[in-house]
């Protein structure tokens, strides 16, 4: 990369392959940190979503027959997360409803188009013509 023409120098540049390679091992080490502490914490979140709501037998919400009847029920922090969401969005909470639609797969494709009918000049065009 140190010889690509028109490039500023950066620090980096100006490293030496020895420093440059210690410098990737130190970004490589902290990288796997990194992602080992997000693991850790998304472990954790597991965890807390799975636990009941309060001490004694879970409920299972496989078996109820309708909204109303989850009241009251044992149920798993993140089965209240997900009630909670969808109470919102039934007050008209858009937001909420957009979390519901996507957390449920039901998330429409994003699509973006790009126009490319852009004129293309030549340098030296008026002597093409000739």
């Amino acid at each position: 990369m140190a010889d690509v023409p028109n490039r500023e120098n950066t620090q980096f540049d100006k490293l030496t392959p020895e420093e440059r390679a210690e410098l990737g091992r130190r970004g490589g080490i902290a990288s796997g940190e990194s992602k080992r502490k997000k693991k850790a914490m998304r472990e954790v979140l597991e965890s807390l979503l799975g636990m009941p709501m309060k001490a004694g037998e879970e409920t299972d919400i496989e078996g109820i027959q309708n909204f109303a009847a989850l009241k009251g029920k044992n149920i798993t922090v993140q089965d209240a997360v997900m009630i909670a969401q969808i109470q919102k969005a039934l007050k008209g909470d858009t937001t909420a409803a957009t979390f519901v639609r996507d957390t449920s797969g039901q998330k429409p494709v994003e699509t973006h188009e790009v126009d490319m009918n852009l004129p293309v000049f030549f340098e030296g065009e008026d002597e093409l013509e000739e």
